[in-house]
């Protein structure tokens, strides 16, 4: 009976079509499944021009920029060209009320005044290769999940030993699971530890728009930045150091003055964040009606916080700048993310897709008898996840990155550890790391500002997360603001001299330095929530993912076995891939066409005197009005 019914839905939601040129592919794979496609759209180049391993290729000219953008190397002498917001940290952290780099923009008219960044990185892939059978070593399908865990790790271990005694000392490597754990990769990497600040335009052009315009077309963003990558004198990666010279690439890419227009192929080669194209609809639906909305409803709280005072205040909006930032792209990301999914019906096309899985199994009577179940048996753990994944969701938006205090606290979390097992040599080892951090965390934090996001951002965590999966130091407090005060006010985090009394006390002895922290009143409201998270939401958390993830792993490979017509390219995990179309218009609703390029005169239309957001130099009304 349930087999007439899905036929019957087969007829009635027609066929699933996928698009060609969808997808995030593997470089390496490119001759066997895109090159083809590609050049019939227009690409003038070959797959080999595109990914070599054995002569210099593009893949030479991209890096993964400080491991969350990506950069391209544009000059042989190490010349590097990103997004302004992907070098906005960076240009943050030199900036000043005297020196406001943020609003007036950089540029570095010689070498010398280059601007150093500390920790910041440039991230080449060398080589990639498929480590699947490596990996999956002794692996079977019907072992225990905790012992396959085990070997694969082990096997992966073996192998990046046996890659570093083949390769030059100066690679890194690293595997990475793909298609939910049914495929692996291996990458080595070469990493560049000295990249400094070149240019950068205003704010005015770099982040024009700002957040309004972010994730929205039309844009009228000049989103870039300028840095350089340093090296040994032997062309080697190297710390910084004013010994360091330009870096020699082995590829740069050219630049066109010629424009594109419509029609054009065009191809995005770099490192995406990261995907979950294959989630079944209990997921979908857990994210658009629970997880995003309580991840919106934070950030909104936090950021208007933060916005009233940076809008009066130059000091406050420069520290706060690179943070305020942050958090608003997510933001933003996920109130977009939800109107996508809603104004696409996402949740009917998986449906589809589900139904056309399902028909698909069913014509083979054992892959019938074992999977037909699978996606109730996804909606029951997706069911059981739910009041967890909310507890999750709001401690990260809440306890972790939403109230800066508590955060910092958790940094000395292993020294009151490390004391408790009297372990007093990782209890001062603790202590000597944190000292290297101090400076830098006050330079950027103003205590009032954290004090009035922690008495409204506490009180939507009481709201939303079931009352069972709250500490009673959440749970019990009735007057946030009263709460507030008397953290804040108290503690040693949270003091005009903080950054003075906290080097001091983390030159004194571990044991009084423990005896200090658990006596702290911040500290401790930071033990009872991370605490109880670890003791009691991430567990049971964990445990179902468990379940969710090996169950995905099924369901990706036969997904990949019986639906033959489809291609299936790899969730992006902040690994190099290609992406590729032609450069085109949509239509975005009725009545409503968007073109593919933007221009200066639509700029000069949304121009705002005063406003933060919309505001333009002088200058650059000035030639455009001269043309």
């Amino acid at each position: 009976m349930k087999r007439f019914y899905l036929i019957a839905a087969i007829a009635l939601l027609g066929h699933q079509v996928s698009r060609a040129d969808e997808g995030m592919w593997l470089p390496l794979f490119l001759s066997q499944l895109n090159e083809a496609e590609m050049q019939s759209m227009g690409m003038q180049i070959t797959a080999e021009d595109i990914y070599s391993v054995n002569h210099s290729s593009l893949k030479d000219a991209i890096v993964h920029f400080g491991g969350f953008c990506t950069g391209e190397v544009i000059s042989d002498k190490g010349l590097l060209l990103t997004n302004h917001h992907c070098g906005y940290r960076a240009i943050q952290s030199h900036s000043s009320v005297e020196n406001d780099y943020l609003k007036n923009g950089f540029w570095a008219m010689n070498n010398s005044e280059e601007l150093k960044n500390k920790g910041l990185y440039a991230e080449f892939i060398r080589y990639m290769e498929d480590a699947t059978n490596a990996v999956m070593a002794g692996v079977t399908l019907d072992m225990n999940p905790m012992e396959a865990d085990k070997l694969k790790k082990a096997n992966i271990e073996a192998l990046i030993e046996l890659k570093k005694a083949e390769n030059p000392s100066t690679y890194s490597f690293k595997v990475k699971s793909f298609y939910k754990g049914n495929q692996y990769f291996l990458f080595a990497t070469e990493k560049y530890n000295d990249v400094r600040l070149v240019g950068a335009p205003p704010s005015a052009i770099g982040k024009y728009g700002a957040d309004t315009d972010n994730w929205m077309w039309p844009r009228h963003t000049g989103d870039f930045s300028m840095f350089r990558i340093y090296a040994s004198k032997e062309n080697q990666p190297a710390e910084i150091s004013d010994d360091n010279v330009p870096y020699v690439p082995v590829k740069s890419l050219s630049i066109s003055l010629a424009g594109s227009k419509p029609g054009d192929f065009t191809m995005v080669f770099g490192f995406p964040g990261t995907t979950d194209e294959y989630l079944p609809g209990s997921a979908v639906q857990q994210t658009l009606d629970v997880i995003n909305p309580g991840r919106i409803e934070v950030r909104e709280t936090k950021l208007a916080i933060l916005d009233k005072k940076m809008r009066v205040d130059d000091a406050t909006r420069i520290k706060y700048a690179s943070k305020y930032a942050s958090t608003s792209n997510a933001y933003k990301k996920w109130i977009g993310q939800n109107i996508g999914l809603k104004e696409t019906k996402a949740l009917d096309r998986k449906k589809r897709h589900e139904i056309a899985f399902l028909y698909a199994i069913s014509k083979d009577e054992a892959l019938w008898d074992k999977y037909s179940d699978i996606f109730e048996e996804f909606d029951a753990l997706y069911a059981e996840l739910e009041p967890y994944a909310q507890a999750r969701s709001y401690f990260f938006e809440v306890g972790y990155s939403g109230i800066e205090a508590l955060k910092y606290a958790y940094r000395f979390n292993g020294i009151v550890g490390a004391n408790k097992s009297g372990n007093t040599e990782a209890a001062q080892a603790a202590a000597n790391k944190l000292k290297n951090g101090v400076e830098g965390f006050y330079k950027d934090f103003d205590a009032d500002l954290d004090k009035q996001v922690f008495a409204a951002l506490m009180p939507l965590y009481k709201e939303n997360v079931a009352t069972e999966l709250q500490p009673n130091e959440v749970y019990s407090v009735t007057d946030w603001g009263t709460k507030a005060n008397e953290l804040y006010d108290g503690s040693i985090f949270t003091q005009a001299d903080s950054k003075t009394r906290i080097e001091e006390l983390l030159n004194k002895d571990p044991k009084e330095i423990a005896s200090t922290l658990e006596n702290d009143p911040i500290f401790k409201m930071m033990s009872a929530i991370y605490g109880f998270y670890g003791s009691t939401i991430q567990p049971q958390a964990s445990k179902i993912d468990n379940e969710i993830n090996s169950k995905m792993k099924t369901y990706m490979r036969l997904q990949m076995e019986v639906m033959k017509d489809k291609r299936f390219y790899p969730d992006a995990n902040s690994t190099l891939r290609v992406t590729y179309g032609k450069t085109e218009g949509y239509s975005a609703k009725d009545a409503v066409v968007y073109q593919t390029h933007t221009y200066l005169d639509g700029v000069i239309a949304k121009y705002v005197p005063g406003d933060y957001e919309f505001d333009l130099p002088q200058k650059m009304i000035d030639l455009y009005e001269k043309k």
